[in-house]
């Protein structure tokens, strides 16, 4: 496509623009009613979607209990309950790859770069990318770049939040002896990734690769050490000892018997050490 000189494009609006006023349409009242047509049939859309909500979600349910789940989602959920010290927080639809993310960053020092980072940078790229690709070419097969960015971006972000929305959460399974002694509920859970018993924080050392042993673990936990908290005081011997023979032995590491099939009162005995011990 040729290009025209300053003096050739004036006067190619010039013609445009006397052929316009000639044949074309007023502003006022053509394109003031399109503009009012298309914002009526969108606010009613939005009206439409919250009445098919409203009354198919049982708006008459026990507000202790939240409603059943209609067309376009429950009307509510569950009231909050205070007493739970383990939530599975979930983000929106629309959230689910900055929450994949955020399992990919899980090392505390990379939170702000895969958090702030990323996004920033996508953002700066797409907001960046007329000024990029600055050919006048319409047709897709003339733009590689406009359309390799886009393309890459959209399957990117459309992965993301495909992983995203099947990521675990923080709440899984955890073993046999984990769910008994009520360790896939301990507060370490908030903060560090253990398989055995469910976690899957990210702001603390992953345990399945740190492996800390037994005195590791209930020195940090007594004493704590950085941003590890110290438990002293809040939690008994008896607590800290359980908790550091099972994530010693969970992890892989050096730990203290913990064979539940043991009589109570025998030597590395879990069930007479920790059973009846809450976290």
């Amino acid at each position: 496509m040729p290009r025209l000189t300053a003096r050739e494009r004036r006067e190619a609006y010039l013609r445009e623009y006397g052929y316009q006023k000639k044949t074309g349409k007023p502003f006022f009242p053509y394109a003031l009613f399109h503009d009012v047509a298309i914002n009526f049939f969108f606010v009613a859309l939005i009206v439409a979607l919250a009445l098919i909500w409203y009354y198919t979600a049982g708006h008459g349910a026990d507000l202790n209990h939240g409603g059943k789940s209609g067309v376009l989602g429950p009307l509510y959920e569950d009231r909050a309950d205070p007493a739970v010290e383990q939530y599975d927080p979930r983000p929106e639809w629309y959230f689910f790859f900055l929450f994949e993310l955020l399992r990919i960053f899980k090392n505390p020092n990379l939170l702000l770069f895969g958090t702030i980072i990323i996004p920033t940078i996508w953002m700066v790229l797409l907001l960046a990318m007329p000024f990029i690709d600055v050919t006048r070419e319409r047709r897709l097969s003339h733009r590689p770049i406009a359309i390799t960015f886009a393309s890459s971006m959209a399957v990117l972000l459309l992965a993301l939040t495909w992983y995203g929305s099947k990521a675990p959460g923080a709440a899984g399974a955890g073993s046999a002896i984990a769910s008994k002694y009520g360790f896939g509920n301990a507060a370490c859970s908030s903060c560090h990734t253990l398989k055995d018993a469910g976690w899957n924080g990210n702001v603390g050392p992953n345990l399945d690769g740190a492996k800390p042993d037994y005195n590791l673990v209930k020195d940090r936990v007594t004493n704590g050490k950085g941003a590890m908290p110290s438990f002293k005081g809040k939690l008994s011997d008896k607590q800290i000892s359980c908790i550091a023979t099972y994530v010693a032995g969970a992890a892989g590491a050096t730990a203290p018997p913990t064979d539940d099939t043991k009589p109570p009162g025998a030597p590395g005995s879990i069930g007479q050490d920790c059973t009846g011990v809450t976290f």
